[in-house]
């Protein structure tokens, strides 16, 4: 919880400092490693950020890669993996209302 002065200022030993974690894109085959590392205030702030990089790397994509396999695994300053986030397996639709989109569909045997 934070504390607030009664000027309204939240005290800044309140809030933890941020760290720097390391998204790390890869695939059973590739790998793009990530050595500068970001700073977040938290783990789920980095998670939020792998997400978002996660539908960017897919949203983005022309040659309609399959996508099954890849992940962002987020890790610390020690590079002890915290959390891997999983790519859906996707593919991509014309819909001649709105043009392209993109349809998630579930991950196979």
């Amino acid at each position: 919880m934070l504390n607030v002065k009664s000027n309204s200022r939240v005290q800044a030993s309140s809030l933890p400092p941020p760290r720097k974690y390391y998204l790390h894109i890869a695939s059973e085959l590739t790998v793009h490693t990530d050595d500068d590392g970001a700073m977040f205030s938290d783990l789920a702030a980095a998670h939020r950020c792998a997400v978002s990089l996660i539908w960017n790397y897919m949203r983005c994509d022309t040659e309609e890669q399959d996508w099954k396999g890849w992940h962002v695994k987020i890790a610390d300053d020690t590079g002890r993996t915290l959390v891997i986030v999983l790519f859906p397996t996707a593919r991509r639709l014309l819909s001649h209302a709105t043009g392209q989109r993109l349809e998630v569909i579930p991950l196979g045997p």
